[in-house]
């Protein structure tokens, strides 16, 4: 709007000037002299104004725009006063018009006026903060244009000039190894302050920023200094505006799901010797700590706060929580059996005092919470939570469903985890893989293998209804524009999965169940499987849980790496 109040100013000085030459004509000396001031002057400031252009913008970046600039310091408003300036004196001297000469004369006056203006501003564009601040508002304005075009954020990224020319810019840096660009760009999305709703767009733009930060730090040898510091601004950005978001359970799971599947690949391409072990290192280490900064922004009892807005989760209502649970818990990610006592207290209104160090099932008692006959979770939360649930068999359903995605997703385990990765919560441990796979496979609903086998025929071929949660949290997570570079996949797509999923529930939890013949019933279930279900099962198995060398058979090869769970509670196990 500013170019218009601009140009709203120039037409009233304009019609003023006007009214003053029709009344105070002057002759045609005057205005000769006056007019070759005014001229001289006006070529001094559009020879500066080139100088400055030329010293300070690149031709090969089309950020910022020549637009931008332009409606930056008014140069269009500018030369076009001089012009028709000239047009009134030329006239009026030529047809011996005193008024017309006059009134071109002041013209070329109030053209000088806004070519100081125009000068200034350009001159502020000269210094780094001045470009960030003309490009910040630039950034802006069109994230919440892009707001009102029903478009994909994949469009967007194609269409949109605004975007497109930013990533341009940024492609160039990355490419250029430029760090003082990639900060500086980094930065003008940061302070970009876009109003809800159109504040999707921007955390949208924030993930995809530092998605080409990390593929750069991983196989286009970007310093990954540059890379994680830039990635922490933009986490940091996106919790800032957290509580201002449309759907902040979506955009913090979409974020913390993208954290986990980067460490994991990170991790991955280390070990292949694609990404060199610094990257690999420095990508890890953010991605641990910021996840723990999201769930520290979510837990509605954290640890720590830095302000009063830390004391309350910024999610505020179950089906958010449950979204972003089913996102936290994917790929692998630090920290997610931590996730759970704040999403035990979401949803009962109590604290969970147990330790799943220690054994205790987190969701086994929070379904004793909440559907059990023995004290019964009551108040608001735990009423909202039924309700959304539906039924007991609704809230098994669903963390079962949970289980499938995050059990598809552990890192594999054959791999060998170069011990420069490792990091709390990011370790080879087996006890912590069993800790993390321990949070559901305490969750049960069944003790036989007759249960087992109907329960994993209700999975794999029941649909969820309208209304329930798992289908609650899918239309939420459709209709959000922020991207996911991490491949997403339905549980009905993991078959291998289900079969794990419900496997874990059957498997001894603690070594003196197993001597007692608690593998019976395992490995009961294992038996009645259809060879192709049993062998893909046991594939999964093999890659994402420990498996001793020499173990032999499919049904043997589960429900040895079922043993990981036993490890829970019990000494922690050095491995090298």
């Amino acid at each position: 709007m500013g170019h218009l109040r601009r140009q709203a100013a120039l037409l009233v000085c304009s019609l003023g000037l006007a009214g003053l030459a029709w009344g105070v004509s002057v002759d045609e000396d005057r205005v000769v002299d006056a007019t070759q001031f005014s001229v001289a002057f006006f070529a001094t400031l559009l020879t500066g104004e080139a100088v400055i252009f030329a010293l300070t913008f690149s031709a090969a970046s089309s950020w910022p725009s020549l637009r931008a600039i332009d409606s930056h310091i008014a140069f269009r408003e500018w030369v076009f006063i001089g012009w028709v300036a000239a047009m009134f004196t030329g006239c009026g001297l030529l047809w011996k018009n005193e008024t017309s000469a006059t009134y071109g004369a002041e013209l070329f006056l109030l053209a000088n006026v806004f070519g100081v203006f125009s000068f200034i501003r350009l001159f502020g564009l000269a210094s780094v903060g001045g470009r960030n601040r003309l490009l910040t508002q630039a950034l802006a304005r069109g994230l919440v244009e892009l707001h009102d075009q029903e478009l994909s954020f994949d469009e967007e990224l194609s269409d949109d000039p605004v975007v497109a020319a930013y990533l341009g810019t940024l492609d160039q840096s990355i490419s250029g190894n430029d760090p003082t660009g990639i900060r500086n760009l980094v930065g003008q999305l940061i302070d970009a302050r876009v109003p809800a709703p159109a504040n999707e767009n921007s955390v949208a733009l924030h993930l995809e920023v530092l998605h080409r930060l990390s593929r750069a730090a991983l196989v286009r040898g970007a310093d990954p200094i540059v890379v994680t510091g830039s990635a922490e601004r933009l986490i940091g950005s996106i919790l800032a505006q957290a509580r201002d978001l449309p759907d902040v359970a979506a955009v913090l799971g979409a974020t913390s799901r993208y954290l986990a599947w980067l460490g994991s690949t990170s991790m991955l391409m280390s070990v292949r010797g694609i990404a060199s072990s610094r990257a690999a290192r420095e990508l890890v280490a953010m991605s641990v700590d910021c996840r723990l900064r999201i769930l520290l922004c979510v837990d509605p009892d954290p640890k720590t706060v830095s302000s009063a807005d830390d004391v309350a989760s910024v999610l505020s209502d179950p089906a958010g929580v449950l979204l972003w649970t089913r996102d936290y818990t994917e790929f692998h990610g630090a920290h997610q059996a931590n996730a759970f006592y704040g999403v035990y207290q979401f949803l009962t209104g109590r604290k969970f005092m147990g330790n799943y160090w220690d054994g205790a099932s987190v969701l086994g008692e929070m379904r004793e919470a909440l559907y059990g006959s023995e004290d019964p979770a009551t108040g608001p939360a735990a009423d909202t939570a039924r309700e959304t649930f539906g039924s007991v068999a609704g809230f098994d359903r669903f963390w079962a469903l949970v289980s499938v995605g995050a059990i598809a997703t552990f890192r594999d385990a054959r791999l060998v985890h170069p011990p420069e990765l490792v990091r709390p919560e990011f370790t080879p441990d087996p006890q912590l893989l069993g800790a993390y796979l321990r949070t559901f496979a305490s969750h049960r609903w069944f003790t036989t293998a007759a249960g087992a086998r109907e329960a994993l025929l209700v999975l794999m071929a029941r649909t969820d209804e309208s209304g329930s949660p798992w289908q609650q949290i899918q239309a939420r997570t459709a209709a959000s524009p922020v991207p996911s570079p991490s491949p997403r996949a339905e549980p009905q797509e993991r078959p291998a999965a289900m079969v794990l999923a419900i496997a874990c529930r059957l498997a001894p939890l603690s070594v003196a169940e197993a001597d007692a013949g608690g593998e019976s019933e395992l490995r009961a279930f294992l038996d009645s499987l259809p060879a192709p279900a049993l062998k893909s099962a046991a594939a999964l198995a093999a890659r994402v849980l420990p498996i001793p060398p020499g173990t032999q058979g499919e049904a043997e090869t589960i429900a040895v790496g079922l043993r990981v769970l036993q490890l829970v509670g019990a000494p922690a196990q050095v491995t090298s």
